[in-house]
């Protein structure tokens, strides 16, 4: 249940289709201009339109000019279009360019990968200050990532009570990952009170989400009967659906428990 170093920090870039409505016009509202302006646009529109229609070039080239007049949505969009060379070249450069632009508008999901732009360039300083902003617009997956910083100490003082915090609020909203560190805390007491019952709650309802280590997690606990009842049945489940996964221990498990198994 130890995090590993440098590793877990998330990087979203959209994918799928693109609406003038979506989900994300809520979520990043904080900090932003009027959301009911978000469309406003014409070139933003265009761009969506062409996006949708798989005419990638023609998106790239209305969200550049959208985003040339400030449009913190198109500035973010093209930063993702630029980073996975969709209707242009691939470009870093131009990609944390534009991704900046956004961030600076307080544009939640640039903010988060701006994060993680400087995460993996190892400057945790910028890092954690960037996800920070993101995390305080309710974006789960920047709660996440501040909760890995502040348990591994990257960018900011090490503290498992933070670490807990922001696993918290990322896991309410149901993101696995955070559910099933915020079940580690749990298990070792660190952050939190020591409890299996709250440690086996989250492994559940990260397990169900498909998440191998809480299933595997969740395996072990009923098979030592910590924070529920002692079930062999649901302890060789719940291993062997993180071992169809491919975790390493839960196939390893599998393997030792061959001889007593059907």
């Amino acid at each position: 249940m130890e995090d590993k170093p440098k590793a877990g920090l998330q990087h979203i870039p959209t994918s799928g289709a693109l609406s003038l409505h979506s989900m994300r016009s809520s979520i990043i509202a904080r900090g932003r201009r009027d959301a009911a302006n978000a469309s406003s646009n014409p070139h933003y529109k265009q761009a969506v339109t062409d996006y949708n229609a798989g005419n990638f070039a023609e998106a790239a080239t209305s969200f550049r000019l959208a985003a040339e007049q400030g449009h913190a949505e198109s500035q973010y969009l093209l930063s993702t279009m630029y980073d996975a060379g969709r209707g242009l070249l691939q470009n870093d450069s131009q990609a944390g360019y534009w991704e900046r632009k956004a961030a600076e508008q307080g544009h939640a999901y640039a903010q988060a990968n701006l994060s993680f732009r400087y995460y993996a360039a190892d400057n945790f300083s910028e890092a954690f200050l960037w996800c920070q902003r993101a995390a305080h617009s309710n974006l789960a997956w920047a709660q996440y990532n501040l909760g890995l910083m502040y348990r591994k100490g990257e960018g900011v003082q090490q503290s498992n009570t933070e670490a807990s915090y922001w696993y918290r609020l990322a896991a309410t909203q149901n993101f696995p990952e955070a559910q099933q560190k915020l079940a580690d805390l749990y298990c070792m007491g660190q952050g939190v009170p020591l409890s299996y019952t709250q440690a086996a709650a989250w492994y559940r309802k990260a397990a169900d989400h498909g998440n191998a280590e809480a299933q595997f997690q969740l395996g072990h606990l009923y098979a030592i009967g910590h924070g529920v009842e002692h079930d062999y049945t649901q302890s060789r489940h719940w291993i062997r659906q993180a071992a169809l996964q491919g975790h390493e221990q839960a196939v390893r498990e599998l393997k030792r428990r061959e001889y007593r198994d059907p």
